[in-house]
């Protein structure tokens, strides 16, 4: 929208350059009898006393007398022939009838001595020459004020005013839903708004829809599971051993219902973003995350979790109890997929903070990188207990990361499988401020 303002801008500063030149010859011709009426007015006089010394003289006399004047002049004083004068069609009229007139270059002025062919000339520049220039003047400042200023105020009006649904549509696509465009009833914009305002209003309470549904579902489900899982208990003691395998099979596949609800309400609490990042405490990365490590390597059977940080202490704003989500939510998929090594890097900066979390899996497909953040999106496409996992994971820490500011990417690692990066901002504060300028 910059750029359509500036064009305007261009346009209209060209236009008053190419003006003088393209309308110049209008301008004059519109003021031209004001400018020969002045003219005349002026030279008048001095033109008569000249005439009344030439009359009684011949050419060669005229030229002599005109010549001991000259240094009583400022400006030139010559004697022309009829046949010799360059003057439109309609001032030789006038000039064959004893008035004075310009020539074609409007700097000088001419006269005819009575009956003969001899035309007393005179130099400018004259007072109408300065009128000429005043009104060519005086038409531009009035096509300004008149096409240009209302112009300018007119792109001045709609930039805004796209610049605000501009905003408004940011700040919709960043997740707050309650973002409305406001403009003025006259504004020419005034038709976009209404209708993003109505799309506004019908997608959020469709995503509220959505989201009301997803909670309570999982929160009904919670129920029936509690009551399941009492029963199971109830039957296990009742039955032989072949009948309690059964049953702890049928555990088994409750407990991963109840982990699939669990993760359903926590990707919706994050989905949320109930509070602002902008809000957060300073806390020591290093210990913090070798702490994270420290717990997964407990789980870590048969393969090797190693922590490499740059550095021995980092101070940074985050929520370590989120956060901590999300890179345990990384490194337990690095040990999933992982064959025998897993290995989380750190890399702090002056204003970025970067967590990579290293595997020598099979890796990520190119085609898939982008989609593997997609709630419920799995690669192998399968539900096996021995898989496990329902593709909540990697969504909830993408959620996490961009509650946090940052960003998360999936490449390739330097062990040959699959490396995930988590990019962050080291200070929010300074983040959330220029957001809200």
């Amino acid at each position: 929208m910059k750029r359509i303002f500036i064009t305007i801008y261009i346009l209209m500063l060209g236009t008053m350059f190419i003006i003088p030149f393209g309308l110049g010859p209008v301008i004059d011709e519109f003021f031209r009898d004001e400018v020969v009426k002045a003219e005349r007015d002026i030279s008048r006089g001095t033109f008569s006393l000249i005439a009344e010394r030439l009359a009684h003289l011949d050419t060669e006399a005229r030229q002599e007398e005109l010549s001991a004047l000259q240094p009583r002049f400022g400006y030139p004083l010559g004697l022309l022939s009829l046949d010799d004068v360059d003057v439109a069609e309609r001032l030789r009229r006038d000039l064959m009838a004893g008035l004075i007139v310009p020539t074609q270059e409007d700097d000088i002025l001419l006269l005819r001595l009575g009956e003969t062919d001899d035309v007393l000339a005179m130099g400018g520049p004259f007072p109408g020459e300065d009128l000429d220039f005043k009104a060519t003047v005086l038409f531009l400042f009035m096509f300004v004020l008149l096409l240009t200023i209302p112009a300018l105020a007119w792109s001045f009006f709609i930039y805004r005013d796209i610049r605000k649904v501009e905003r408004t549509t940011t700040q919709f696509a960043s997740g707050d839903h309650d973002a409305r465009v406001a403009v003025s009833r006259i504004s020419s914009m005034g038709g976009i708004a209404d209708t993003f305002n109505t799309m506004a209003e019908k997608t959020q309470k469709l995503i509220a829809s959505q989201k009301d549904l997803a909670n309570s579902v999982s929160h009904e489900i919670r129920t029936p599971l509690a009551r399941i899982k009492f029963s199971l208990e109830m039957a296990s003691d009742t039955l032989d051993t072949g009948g309690t395998d059964y049953i702890q099979e049928i555990g088994k596949d409750v407990e991963e219902i109840e982990a699939l609800v669990d993760e359903m309400l926590t990707y919706a609490r994050f989905e949320r973003e109930p509070e602002s990042s902008g809000r957060l405490s300073n806390h020591e990365m290093v210990s913090w995350l070798s702490a994270l490590v420290g717990q997964e390597k407990k789980t870590a059977v048969g393969k090797t979790l190693a922590f490499e940080p740059a550095t021995d202490h980092f101070i940074a704003r985050f929520e370590p109890v989120y956060l901590g989500w999300a890179v345990r939510n990384l490194l337990r998929n690095g040990l999933k997929h992982g064959n025998e090594k897993v290995a989380l890097v750190f890399e702090p900066g002056q204003a970025r903070v970067c967590i990579h979390v290293d595997d020598d899996g099979p890796g990520i497909p190119e085609e898939a990188r982008n989609k593997i953040f997609e709630p419920f999106f799995r690669l192998d496409q399968s539900r096996s207990r021995a898989s496990g996992g329902y593709g909540l994971g990697l969504a909830i820490a993408k959620r996490i990361i961009t509650w946090h500011r940052g960003s998360v990417a999936v490449t390739t690692s330097p062990f040959g499988g699959a490396r995930f990066t988590l990019d962050l901002p080291r200070d929010l504060t300074e983040i959330s401020s220029q957001e809200s300028v």
